[in-house]
């Protein structure tokens, strides 16, 4: 694999004015292993329009499916590290086509399930399915371009991530208009069989790597699954059982002890899950925090804006999902520019600009009310796409820069950990402040002047943590600096 990477890199920088075979090759590989990310990716939100309909089929109040997000996104945010670390061992591309056979079938189980249990368990593994590909993506990608075209690559994947979150609720409205709430995971069959496909045909094999024994934090990734899942429960059930319950007590005291045994693992073991140490580094600790709150903040309009537009405006199912995509349109025509104006003006300036637009349009939107304008609206949900746009690829480039190539699988984990704890975080977040703001759990036909008071409320909070983000960004960078000099050079493992 080294050979090859290295023969298309040669290739690829001749000045003969034309796109080489080499530079080609890599597009291709860039399409196919994004593909199951998209989709996984789609995955994550686009059950949030089904919701009405699902609560009705299984008798239940919509905050109670909650668990259909949030079951998903633990299992990404649990194993993402662990096949971060195993796959630099044993190699990418095994874990990545297992990964995708895993996703396929769990998805089809999802599709099937006769149950709400049935489908919180299947949606499980399909999260371990998708977590398992989801770690070799940046890496593999990485290795494949040179670093000139970092920003570009790293552009492409984050823009990926964001549209497959924002798309997701446009495709589910979509596909749940026309087959039901469950023509949402049997797509995800024929999708992800192309992508094994192509993986198993485009993707240069792995280097023998087996008889490597791969240090693996173990002990670790168990106490990391043992915070996230009891804090993730306890703010689950607090909004129903009472911030006083025992049960929610014990949970969110479980969460602090897993915490804190959690950092001391990682602090003192020779090989850790996630290297806290590089938290100290300026650039890296303060873009992490940044990243962290906008994945927090993608799901308060992918999760509200669904629910406002087709319970307050009274608008059909379909026309919801077709109104979702003007935010993953909008970031969709913008992460390619915010790329290339990273990797030519630095990383500090658009992402302070879009943690700005951000800012202000939760603060427009709390405002909306249930005679507003589609108009007002789609502009708003434009906005937010763009603040998405701008946002990813140049924080991500400034934080992978900061370490250097030698790191990147370490950064790379790390943020990919932190996105999908920070979208869980965020669904379990949105019910959680909606309901203290409403003064009721969310259903199927709550009258629209409640449903309004959890709506623009939570959007005040999100506009409070943007303003967090944005003062992060700030701390980023020293007087002078806009960009930490890029250290990375093309992975050839």
């Amino acid at each position: 694999m080294t050979g090859r990477l290295r023969s298309m890199t040669e290739t690829e920088v001749q000045p003969t004015g034309r796109r080489s075979r080499g530079g080609m090759a890599r597009w291709i590989i860039l399409f196919s292993i994004t593909t199951g990310t998209f989709m996984a990716n789609v995955d994550a939100t686009a059950v949030v329009v089904a919701l009405p309909t699902m609560a009705r089929e299984f008798g239940v109040e919509i905050d109670s499916l909650q668990w259909v997000l949030s079951a998903y996104l633990l299992a990404i945010t649990a194993v993402l590290p662990f096949f971060g670390k195993l796959s630099d061992a044993i190699g990418r591309k095994r874990i990545l086509s297992v990964g995708l056979l895993i996703f396929v079938i769990a998805s089809l189980s999802v599709a099937l399930a006769p149950a709400l249990a049935a489908m919180i368990l299947f949606r499980v593994l399909q999260g371990i399915g998708a977590g398992m590909f989801m770690a070799t993506i940046t890496p593999m990608a990485l290795a494949s371009f040179p670093v000139a075209q970092r920003g570009r690559i790293l552009g492409i994947i984050g823009s990926t991530v964001a549209a497959g979150t924002l798309l997701g609720p446009a495709l589910g409205g979509v596909l749940t208009g026309a087959f039901g709430w469950r023509g949402i995971f049997l797509i995800n069959v024929p999708v992800g069989l192309i992508g094994a496909i192509g993986t198993l045909v485009l993707l240069p094999k792995d280097s023998n790597k087996w008889n490597r024994a791969p240090q693996l934090d173990i002990l670790g990734m168990t106490l990391f699954i043992a915070f996230s899942s009891t804090l993730l429960l306890g703010l689950g059930f607090a909004p129903r059982l009472g911030w006083s319950s025992e049960v929610v007590i014990a949970l969110l005291a479980a969460a602090m002890v897993a915490c804190a045994l959690f950092i001391l693992r990682e602090l003192t073991t020779a090989s850790p899950l996630i290297n806290l140490r590089f938290f100290r580094r300026r650039v890296y600790g303060w873009g992490m925090l940044a990243a962290f709150l906008s994945y927090i903040l993608m799901l308060f309009p992918a999760f509200l804006f669904p629910l406002y537009l087709h319970d307050v405006l009274g608008w059909s199912i379909g026309l919801t999902g077709l109104m979702m995509t003007c935010q993953a349109s909008a970031m969709l025509l913008v992460s390619p520019v915010s790329g290339w104006w990273s990797d030519r003006a630095g990383s500090q300036r658009p992402a302070l600009v879009a943690l700005a637009v951000m800012v202000l349009t939760f603060l427009a939107a709390s405002f909306l009310e249930a005679d507003s304008s589609p108009w007002l609206v789609a502009a708003l949900l434009v906005l937010l796409g763009v603040s998405v746009g701008l946002f990813s690829s140049p924080n991500i480039s400034a934080v992978m820069g900061d370490l250097g190539q030698d790191h990147a699988g370490v950064a790379n984990g790390t943020i990919a950990t932190l996105r999908n704890l920070g979208r869980s975080i965020g669904v379990a977040l949105t019910v959680l402040l909606y309901q203290l703001f409403a003064g009721s759990p969310a259903t199927a036909e709550i009258p629209a002047d409640r449903f309004l008071a959890g709506f623009q409320g939570v959007l005040l909070v999100g506009a409070s943590l943007a303003a967090i983000a944005f003062l992060a960004v700030l701390f980023m960078y020293r007087a002078g600096s806009a960009t930490p000099e890029p250290r990375c050079r093309p992975l050839v493992d």
